[in-house]
């Protein structure tokens, strides 16, 4: 249990430490590696040349140096070459973060007796303490500016973290009524509600092609369920509430981008997850109080006397703050085809890897049902990129 907490910590610190200020890129970063390592070159050159000649050719070396600094941008800096090396950390700590906070966070709803128990306390302070981590970066010198958001700006943000927050806590509550590979491979359907409510609700048209799509996806998860020996419909239910969330969340925070100046009162990625965190654990709290507030008790001492509870929800609080962050860092660095390439990948490694690890029923079914949705959640995200040409051409 120790080791899930300084794992999720160090996640939590490499996302700080990896965090980019705004406006900038992964190329930036290797630039302004590759502008430090120059300088005392450059230094060494002029030095030569003033020993030399009497008159250097300044154009001469500025164009060098332009180049020099081009090329380095071009190939991701570093003796690595084309390898984008940071990006390839981004990736690598989303994946891990991801997989160790399913892991933690089933462990602690079993610990208090799963769906029965205090799904809806955890998860809110699972949003709390990660908004704790948020405020302390904030606090720490040279480590994240502070936004400078109004009241207004909070008050738009508030649709936004409503829906985080509904999402995360009917995510929480369909990992503790069944399976986390279930509940994850229902997740994987959210496409299906995202068209939906694009059509009809934002009205931002789906194409044919996408529409033709989410067949293959929703033919995945019946599969899926169909041998199921976990399956529990409060399980399905709940898993579908949190896709219709997180669609919902999607189109709202589109709009809510579009608001002038806010991303520079915002100043970051990491400042807006974090605003959006603290907001929803807030608006968490009512929630928690009609359903479990009449057993909160029962929770304090459970969390004062159950270390498998105590342990595991502040790690997996710490991996769920983490994962998430990286996860935005990683994705507004990648094109879309890359993207859809990353969210298939890592639904597969956690739904193979936490059902190895907790010993869910891994079944022919479930495996085929499980890769023919998300084959077709990839199909949707790329089928765009793949039908529009061949229209432009005809």
């Amino acid at each position: 249990m120790k080791l899930n907490i300084t794992l999720s910590l160090a996640l939590a610190g490499a996302c700080s430490a990896f965090a980019l200020a705004p406006g900038s890129t992964v190329r930036n970063t290797a630039a302004v590696g590759a502008t430090a390592f120059d300088k005392p070159q450059s230094a060494f050159v002029n030095q030569h040349h003033q020993r030399h000649q009497h008159r250097p050719s300044t154009a001469l070396s500025a164009t060098a140096a332009a180049s020099s600094s081009d090329a380095i941008q071009t190939r991701g800096g570093g003796a690595l070459g084309g390898i984008d090396v940071p990006l390839l950390i981004y990736f690598a700590l989303w994946y891990v973060g991801n997989y160790y906070y399913n892991i933690s966070n089933k462990l602690a709803l079993k610990a208090t007796g799963g769906a029965a128990g205090f799904p809806m306390t955890i998860s809110a302070l699972q949003l709390g303490i990660g908004s704790l981590y948020g405020i302390f970066l904030w606090l720490a010198p040279d480590a994240r500016d502070k936004p400078k958001v109004t009241m207004d700006d909070l008050i738009k943000m508030l649709p936004v973290a409503f829906c985080y927050a509904g999402a995360h806590s009917a995510s929480v509550f369909s990992f503790s009524a069944g399976s986390v590979s279930f509940g994850q491979i229902v997740k994987a359907s959210e496409p299906a509600f995202a068209a939906v409510l694009s059509q009809f609700v934002y009205n931002k048209p789906v194409s044919k092609a996408k529409w033709l799509c989410l067949p293959i996806v929703i033919g995945g998860v019946i599969l899926a369920s169909v041998n199921e020996l976990d399956f529990a419909v409060s399980a399905l239910v709940s898993a579908c509430i949190a896709n219709m969330f997180a669609a919902v969340r999607g189109n709202e925070n589109k709009k809510l981008m579009e608001t002038e100046g806010l991303k520079d009162r915002i100043g970051s990625v990491g400042n807006q997850f974090c605003i959006t965190s603290i907001l929803g654990f807030l608006l968490s709290i009512p929630f928690v109080l009609a359903k479990e507030g009449g057993k909160l008790g029962a929770f304090v001492d459970a969390f004062k006397t159950v270390p498998a509870l105590r342990n595991n929800m502040i790690a997996s609080a710490l991996f769920f703050y983490g994962y998430n962050e990286l996860s935005t860092m990683t994705l507004k660095k990648t094109n879309a085809v890359t993207q859809s390439v990353a969210n298939t990948a890592k639904r597969v490694i956690v739904i193979v890897g936490v059902a190895l690890v907790l010993g869910e029923s891994l079944d022919f079914m479930k495996l085929l049902g499980c890769g023919i949705g998300i084959g077709g959640v990839f199909l949707y995200s790329i089928i765009d990129n793949i039908v529009k040409p061949k229209a432009e051409t005809a």
